[in-house]
């Protein structure tokens, strides 16, 4: 998580026993998916939990600080573009709503190809900055030297970002995703604003939170989903 070392393995360990839990109210294997969600959260909040020891020690150049980096890195920039519409998909039971959804994976999955060339491959390193940890990347994105079209660059990236990995909740027919999806986009909305440095960071941990909430999705999908061509 973005402010503490205890509260990033604090959040680490709540999630994995949420998901452990999901997993186990998961009546059909359509629905796993979605109850491993919280578990990958609790594995980035780890590495970044990691990050954070590392940092504090001095440590910039170990395998294991390294390790912890780039784990953080692939859930939050590579990862989540692809498997929150993906997993999303395979619970799905309109089938128009799984082309649309179906469409989202494709469009996850170039966000992802973008985001592993543009951040992943080209970060400076992990630093701390006003408590929170921050990935820079000199020239983001794609090496852009120019003020204006990096910023521009940035804000298509962005909006790719959470075009793939917010806008699926709404797409989805089961109980509660919408609600989700407000609770995510609200999250983000918040840490561009108040948070913007160290965005991804704080963003993640507001994700993170919010995948509490798919226990009771998992709980009542038997009994709330039916078949629907909506």
């Amino acid at each position: 998580m973005c402010f503490s070392v205890q509260a990033s393995f604090a959040a680490a360990g709540t999630l994995s026993i949420i998901s452990l839990l999901s997993i186990k109210q998961a009546h059909e294997k359509k629905i796993v998916p979605l109850a491993l969600t919280p578990l990958f959260f609790g594995i980035q909040q780890a590495c970044e939990g990691i990050v954070w020891i590392t940092l504090n020690n001095g440590d910039t150049t170990s395998m294991l600080h390294l390790a912890a980096m780039y784990g953080f890195l692939f859930f939050a920039g590579v990862f989540w573009p692809t498997w929150v519409p993906a997993s999303l998909y395979w619970t799905e039971q309109s089938h128009k709503r799984k082309q649309i959804l179906s469409t989202c994976i494709v469009l996850g999955t170039i966000v992802s190809a973008l985001f592993f060339y543009s951040w992943l491959l080209q970060t400076t390193g992990a630093v701390v900055i006003n408590h929170h940890i921050d990935y820079p990347v000199n020239n983001y994105p794609f090496g852009i030297t120019h003020p204006l079209l990096s910023k521009i660059g940035t804000y298509i990236l962005s909006a790719c970002y959470g075009l793939v990995t917010i806008v699926p909740f709404f797409i989805s027919t089961i109980p509660h995703m919408k609600l989700l999806g407000i609770t995510i986009g609200t999250g983000a909305l918040i840490s561009y604003i108040f948070y913007i440095t160290a965005f991804a960071s704080v963003w993640c941990f507001f994700a993170a939170v919010c995948s509490i909430l798919l226990i009771f999705v998992v709980r009542n999908y038997k009994k709330n989903t039916v078949q629907t061509d909506r």
